[in-house]
């Protein structure tokens, strides 16, 4: 067993904190502990996300749902439903149309 596959092997205690080394192709290898824990599969994808000094990788889905989570949140603190914001954002658009092409709005 090579110096890195122990270290890895080490590391794979279920611990938060693990080293990876970055391949000649710039690839990481995410632990089967670490998928396992986020439901990472095969095919997902991550957010890469550069923070100062710092790179943070997200599953994209949970960092999707979570936005979606947030954003039922707010449109429930407004008591706004998704289709009431639908309709405005249909009649804002229906609105800019007839400003823009005052022409062929009535066609």
């Amino acid at each position: 067993m090579g110096a890195q596959a122990a270290h890895d092997e080490r590391a794979a205690d279920g611990g938060n904190v693990q080293s990876r080394t970055v391949s000649s192709k710039g690839q990481l290898t995410i632990s089967a502990e670490a998928r396992r824990k986020l439901s990472i599969a095969e095919g997902d994808h991550l957010l890469e996300v550069v923070v100062g000094g710092f790179l943070i990788y997200v599953p994209e889905q949970v960092y999707l749902t979570r936005l979606l989570d947030a954003f039922q949140e707010s449109l429930q603190r407004a008591d706004l439903t998704a289709e009431a914001l639908l309709n405005d954002m249909e009649a804002h658009k229906e609105e800019t149309f007839q400003e823009l092409y005052p022409n062929l709005a009535g066609e």
